[in-house]
């Protein structure tokens, strides 16, 4: 790491790092029917959902393929869908596919809102004294809005920031909406109390050691829910039928994935690469989607799909960089879990 990327680093795990995070788009979901259709045809509870409160779901295929994850948060009057940029289009068409006579009306905000992410132990303290916000956010995807702070003039912003508690890596973590128009300014009074800024790179780096996977990387539609890992967080078993939920409950109740996305760790410093062949015994059981140097565990570190029955924590493999055999063992995830003898 450089010294820049290093003092990033070291203000998330101790203090409080600002990340742009241009990545996800916003969809306003308005009308009587929301909650009931978005029911109907994402993989959580959405009725269960109160004012403030949120969750995360995906949108599959009949066959229980990865359309997109989401987070779905509830206001009194709307529903708000927080969902990867570059599947934005496909999950609106998707949706307003199946509105056949349902009071929905789905709209692309994206435009309105700049979203930026507080990242670190401090987080907390960062929302209280720049935002005033003094609600505690201490439930996963718990959110709020705060009045944007008084203009230097003395009058007040009738913007909003909406705060939501989401993690974007092992440490406690805010998304904040922002009018696209207050966002630099926002930007400088966080730096101004500390937030140090932190680049692609370092947030890279950071996700990986949390084992989250990033849509278009780690995974994407062709990949089955539960080979993600993904289902404990975005899956609910009692709440009855959505798009693909036959495939996903007999997986979970009778059968395993033929591969299943997993940790893994290095020998060596050589940092293998997406697409890197991941052996066994010399024979091909899996393949690298991301890797980078850990600072945390002190060398390289990798996602990759990892072929039943190789997908255990403690199995010796081999991956092939450039013709070069690398000793590697396979981990459960995430990273930040592992002991010193690279288990979990």
């Amino acid at each position: 790491m450089t010294d820049m990327r290093e003092q990033a680093y070291r203000a998330v795990q101790e203090r409080c790092g600002i990340i742009d995070w241009p990545a996800w788009g916003v969809i306003h979901v308005g009308g009587v029917d929301r909650a009931g259709f978005l029911h109907n045809l994402l993989s959580n509870d959405i009725t269960a959902l109160q004012p403030g409160s949120g969750c995360e779901a995906a949108l599959l295929t009949a066959s229980g393929k990865l359309v997109a994850s989401l987070i779905v948060l509830a206001d009194s009057d709307a529903l708000w869908l927080l969902v990867d940029r570059a599947r934005l289009t496909t999950v609106v068409s998707t949706l307003e596919r199946y509105r056949i006579t349902e009071d929905v009306a789905l709209t692309d905000v994206s435009a309105d809102w700049t979203v930026l992410a507080l990242q670190g132990p401090q987080s907390p303290a960062l929302l209280t004294n720049v935002l005033r916000c003094t609600r505690a956010l201490s439930k996963p995807l718990a959110h709020c809005l705060v009045i944007h702070p008084p203009t230097r003039d003395g009058t007040t912003q009738r913007d909003v920031v909406r705060c939501l508690a989401y993690p974007l890596t092992c440490h406690p973590g805010v998304l904040l909406t922002v009018p696209p128009r207050l966002a630099e300014g926002l930007r400088g009074l966080l730096r101004q109390h500390g937030a140090v800024s932190v680049g692609s790179e370092t947030l890279n780096v950071l996700r990986l050691e949390a084992g989250m996977p990033w849509y278009g990387i780690d995974m994407d539609e062709a990949n089955l829910l539960p080979e993600t890992g993904l289902e404990e967080r975005l899956v609910s078993y009692t709440k009855g039928c959505y798009v693909g939920q036959e495939v996903i409950a007999r997986l979970h109740t009778y059968g395993s994935v033929s591969q299943h996305l997993m940790g893994l760790v290095f020998d060596g410093t050589i940092v293998p690469e997406r697409g890197d062949h991941i052996l066994k015994d010399g024979q091909p059981v899996g393949d690298i989607t991301s890797a980078c140097f850990s600072p945390a565990l002190k060398g390289p570190i990798a996602l990759g799909y990892v072929k039943r029955p190789y997908y255990e924590a403690g199995i010796a493999t081999i991956v092939m960089r450039e013709r070069r055999a690398i000793p590697s063992t396979v981990i459960k995830l995430p990273f930040h879990e592992v002991s010193d003898t690279y288990t979990a």
